[in-house]
């Protein structure tokens, strides 16, 4: 049997309530509110911040590959499978690769795993996916898009969703592109380009896999779509023959938006919160042509569901104004921050400050970070043993920076006291009023840092743990 074993979803904290759309340029906007990324945040550190939650409490040592998917990398050439995986701590030998071009890279990143595992060249994969595109202000696709990640693991022991049957449909179709030269969305003439693209293919790639799996449209629980707009997606599966009301998982539309390349797989996670075991799920997306898979909840599900996306979505940080959205989605200029790190600083602390390593005392047993030669307890000398640091941990202590250069004042710095050993300096983000304090419960995550010298910079910050 092979198939996903884990499945994980990431939203950003921030949120933009569509009504200050309305209000900036007086149009009007879908209900609800949009997920926002930061400043510090983009495609690969949300990818991230969904691995480190799908591989918890996995050995990473585990995973024999790890996929990247998305159509907003913070890199063109630079390849950001490999970044994650050095933040997981995954192997050296671990295959990457990134997938792109389209948002059905989520699906066809995830059906390349099934098949490496099905065929044997892999025991386990990773599968990432992760946008945050832009789009132009006053556009049609501003009040739509919003930002989030999905991650999944696949393999051939403890899966929750067994794949049945897959199916792809290739074909040139201009919906949704954006050019080399261009850094915001273009889209096409909305209802021809639903009806006879993004309707036509999926509806066909699913019909197709359906026949595969020989399964009737009855036979299906819940289908997760990715989608333009929300009723293309009912119109798709109504082509198929199925019944939209009962059987398509609702769009994400209201509570964060659509989301690209990883709205599929986090819709798929949203239906195993539910799905019974033997119930069918079909999960596809589009792109020039579309992908379908068809996949059956196993015996194993109901032990190792999903955290619940309600979860995922609950206390977002409210924006206060549109023009706070356009700053933290860079569209505003801003002056870079930090200095540049160059490549052999980098190469050369790349275990302790994206593996995040620091060291214990083999005398006294103390951990601390950086790695030291000399024991800052017991002054013993070249006895430190390299020490895997835990990600979660309280404040000791911490101050409000209202002089350093970055965009939001004041900026949270905090000493952290990891669980298990460590005490480590960082920035805090994602705190609202408040949630910065001495003695809080904080969990680390991997965001940018400085962006200079015509590079980004990527380390740990800290910010408040919600949940659990």
């Amino acid at each position: 049997m092979v198939g996903i074993t884990r499945i994980a979803t990431y939203f950003p904290r921030r949120r933009l309530e569509r009504a200050l759309i309305a209000k900036a340029w007086g149009t009007r906007v879908p209900a609800g509110t949009r997920t926002v990324a930061g400043l510090d945040e983009d495609a690969l550190t949300m990818a991230t911040d969904a691995v480190l939650a799908c591989v918890a409490d996995a050995d990473p040592a585990a995973f024999d590959a790890l996929y990247f998917a998305s159509t907003s990398s913070p890199y063109l050439e630079k390849q950001v499978a490999s970044v994650i995986a050095t933040a997981a701590d995954l192997r050296r030998d671990v295959v990457v690769a990134d997938f792109a071009g389209s948002v059905r890279a989520g699906v066809a990143a995830l059906r390349a795993a099934l098949d490496g595992v099905r065929a044997g060249s892999l025991r386990t994969a990773l599968v990432a996916a992760a946008d945050a595109r832009l789009t132009e202000p006053e556009s049609e696709l501003e009040p739509l898009l919003g930002d989030g990640a999905a991650a999944l693991a696949v393999g051939g022991e403890g899966v929750v969703a067994e794949l049945v049957a897959a199916a792809s449909v290739a074909e040139e179709f201009t919906y949704v592109w954006r050019t080399d030269e261009q850094r915001t969305l273009r889209v096409s003439e909305t209802r021809f380009g639903t009806t006879y693209g993004y309707v036509r293919d999926v509806a066909e790639a699913i019909g197709a896999a359906l026949r595969k799996a020989e399964l009737p449209p009855a036979r299906i629980a819940r289908l997760a779509l990715g989608a333009p707009e929300p009723r293309a997606a009912a119109e798709a599966v109504r082509r198929a023959g199925f019944d939209p009301a009962r059987q398509l998982d609702p769009s994400l539309l209201t509570e964060a938006g659509l989301l690209g390349t990883p709205e599929p797989l986090v819709l798929l996670a949203r239906a195993l919160e539910t799905a019974a075991p033997g119930d069918f799920l079909v999960v596809a997306a589009y792109g020039e042509g579309a992908d379908a898979l068809v996949v059956r909840a196993t015996d194993r599900l109901p032990a190792a569901r999903p955290r619940p996306l309600a979860d995922r979505l609950a206390r977002g940080l409210a924006l206060p104004s549109y023009e706070r959205y356009l700053r933290a989605r860079g569209v505003l200029p801003h002056e870079p921050m930090g200095e540049p790190v160059t490549a052999m600083i980098e190469w050369k602390e790349l275990r302790q400050d994206v593996r995040l390593y620091g060291s214990r005392c083999d005398a006294c047993g103390l951990v601390q970070y950086p790695q030291a030669r000399i024991c800052i307890g017991c002054q013993a000398r070249d006895r430190m043993q390299e020490h895997k640091l835990g990600k979660r941990g309280t404040v000791f202590t911490f101050t409000l920076d209202n002089l350093a250069p970055v965009p939001e004042h004041p900026m949270p710095m905090a000493v952290i006291d990891l669980e298990g050993g460590g005490r480590l300096y960082l920035q805090v983000t994602d705190a609202a009023e408040g949630e910065v304090r001495v003695g809080a419960p904080v969990e680390l995550t991997f965001r940018r840092l400085h962006e200079a010298g015509g590079n980004r910079n990527y380390f740990w910050k800290a910010r408040p743990r919600l949940t659990g």
